[in-house]
């Protein structure tokens, strides 16, 4: 009777244990139980982030992908919020879990990985830099004891500051107010990556042209918070995959001009 009676007491100890076991939601299962995607995008960098002059809304190439990206994981790519970040808080964006992730033509790098997991990329740039028609400066290494304007916590900034260590750098906290400095004859130049550049060229197609030469590669990706399970992560490398062999980065590519 004793032996029944404590077989019957751990059967209830293992039962009540086992009902008190939490299942751990992952980042995904967190999206598709809100049924809505928060994604990270800039404002300011056409054509892959910024304000439409008729419509008011954010639209662009990384726009773009956010919604195809909301259309795979919950099925409808208008269940979509869109948060403005900037160069400065794209990372803390991610790691404070305001947005479930960040589009926002952010370069993948060594630093930003011991911060954030990243998708496999889905665009490479190149930086360049833009200056006068009639300036006398063709190449980067013309640009020595020049000035040169960067939006500060980029790649670009911290390349210039390689590359270029005799350079004056002139930094802003976004694309906006970098491209009306420099409109305005703040620094003989400014470097960043060439499709963003080419933004700025197509809105302002006189008096500036564009170096021939690129100094860097920088592939663009999906940034999201570090993770244990990784599912977010394979689910994001998955999509993108497939939106290169579908052709739909092509098509996205030809969509808002980019090579």
């Amino acid at each position: 009777m004793k032996k029944i009676l404590c077989f019957i007491i751990i059967l209830s100890l293992f039962i009540i244990t086992g009902c008190g076991k939490k299942t751990v939601k992952t980042s995904l299962d967190k999206i598709v139980d809100r049924d809505l995607l928060i994604v990270g995008v800039s404002s300011n960098s056409k054509p892959f982030g910024f304000k439409s002059t008729t419509t008011g809304n954010i639209e662009g190439f990384d726009v773009d992908i956010a919604r195809y990206i909301a259309k795979d994981l919950i099925g409808n790519e208008r269940k979509i919020e869109f948060v403005e970040v900037t160069p400065n808080t794209r990372i803390e964006a991610v790691t404070s879990s305001r947005v479930d992730m960040v589009i926002a033509t952010m370069t993948v790098t060594p630093q930003r990985q011991f911060l954030i997991d990243f998708s496999q990329p889905y665009y490479i740039a190149g930086q360049t830099a833009l200056v006068r028609d009639d300036s006398d400066i063709f190449s980067f290494s013309d640009l020595k004891r020049k000035s040169i304007i960067v939006v500060l916590g980029t790649t670009a900034e911290k390349n210039i500051r390689n590359i270029i260590p005799n350079a004056k750098i002139v930094g802003y906290k976004d694309y906006s107010s970098a491209f009306q400095a420099f409109k305005e004859g703040k620094a003989d130049a400014i470097s960043t990556d060439d499709t963003i550049l080419s933004g700025f060229l197509a809105d302002n197609n006189t008096g500036f042209r564009m170096l021939k030469n690129r100094i860097s590669r920088e592939p663009y990706a999906v940034g999201i918070k570090q993770q244990d399970d990784k599912k977010l992560k394979n689910a994001l490398d998955v999509i993108v995959t497939r939106m290169k062999k579908d052709g739909t980065i092509n098509s996205l590519k030809k969509k808002w001009h980019l090579h």
